[in-house]
């Protein structure tokens, strides 16, 4: 079994993430970003949203229940290298609002833009690029580039005909709370595993890194957070 790194040694990666931010030469212009820690709690750290706000010195907030479907799809021939196309569902009472999502672990280039900015859902009324910033269980940065649209309506009713997307017959509940800007989630996945998310929504720049880090990491990481490798997709696609 794979020993989890101290502290100590996940700090330090941290820190060499944050500098090597700061020198690295950007592949994109600063844009919107996602910073996200994902964890376990049977792992080791907090249990539940209440746990974490007190944790990180947050208020109490509103809080959204949710439930999200994944779909499996047939993946396009011209995709980028490493890019795949995720489908999902999200409802909240009688709303529910499907996704299209091309998701890339390195920066597009070129007409490459073009192919990840066509949306399948002719009927989208929003449209996001957005980099998600998260971290290996090392303490390593890893980054995607995604590219959504989403629309209000089942995947069978938004998507156009010959669209294939089929359901992949679960589905996970979400408990969010949100308190000033960042958002806490609790995901009741599939199976009956539980995982917990902290993110907050800034720029792709060494300053909102850095400030993600001391304000939301370090704290997790000093209560026995180990950060998950799986996205949401992996884990709330497995039935």
């Amino acid at each position: 079994m794979a020993v989890a790194p101290s502290l100590k040694a996940w700090s330090g990666a941290l820190l060499a993430a944050v500098a090597s931010a700061c020198v690295a030469p950007a592949a994109l212009a600063a844009g919107g970003a996602e910073y996200a820690l994902r964890w376990a709690p049977a792992d080791g750290g907090p249990g539940s949203i209440e746990e974490v706000a007190t944790l990180l010195r947050l208020p109490a907030g509103k809080h959204e229940k949710f439930e999200v479907r994944y779909f499996s799809t047939a993946q396009a021939s011209d995709l980028p290298p490493g890019a795949s196309v995720i489908v999902r569902e999200r409802s909240s009472g009688s709303k529910t609002e499907s996704m299209y999502k091309l998701r890339s672990a390195a920066p597009l280039q070129g007409n490459e833009v073009g192919t990840a900015l066509r949306c399948a859902f002719p009927a989208a009324t929003k449209r996001k690029s957005e980099v998600d910033v998260g971290w290996t269980a090392e303490g390593a940065l890893k980054k995607n580039y995604s590219y959504s649209c989403t629309a209000d309506g089942l995947v069978r009713t938004v998507a156009p005909p010959g669209f294939e997307a089929r359901p992949t017959g679960c589905s996970s509940k979400v408990l969010r709370m949100e308190a000033k800007d960042v958002k806490i989630e609790r995901w009741s996945l599939p199976g009956g595993a539980l995982a917990l998310e902290v993110s907050w929504n800034g720029e792709d720049t060494p300053k909102d890194l850095d400030r993600f880090t001391t304000r939301v990491a370090q704290p997790l990481l000093a209560r026995g957070v180990k950060p998950l490798q799986e996205s949401k997709t992996e884990l709330g696609s497995r039935c």
